[in-house]
């Protein structure tokens, strides 16, 4: 009997290196990566059979060097930098921004 963790796993058959066939339970490809704030699927970030392959990659390959890289779409990063810059200014106070966007504008050092 399968563990409860493998029974929605693809089975194969591998031969192994006695010449007997064995059963091997594969997962499947892990998910794209998606938006924080809008849910759209992130462009330039890699996803693959395995967690392995993808940690394999160097850093620049894993996620881009943006602000908010892998985190936020861009349409979402210019619209929190645009409430950052806004804040910064003074010509909005910090409660008035949207509260999904204040975690992220808080972190935003405009400069």
């Amino acid at each position: 009997m399968p563990k409860r963790s493998e029974r929605y796993m693809k089975i194969k058959f591998r031969r192994r290196p006695k010449g007997k066939a064995r059963k091997v339970f594969v997962s499947g490809k892990s998910g794209k990566h998606h938006c924080a704030l809008c849910e759209k699927v992130m462009h330039g970030m890699p996803h693959g059979k395995n967690k392995a392959g993808i940690a394999r990659l160097s850093r620049t390959q894993r996620r881009p060097s943006a602000l908010f890289a892998g985190v936020l779409c861009n349409q979402c990063r210019a619209l929190v930098v645009a409430e950052a810059a806004k804040v910064d200014a003074g010509t909005k106070k910090k409660d008035d921004v949207e509260l999904r966007l204040i975690k992220f504008v808080e972190q935003v050092k405009v400069q």
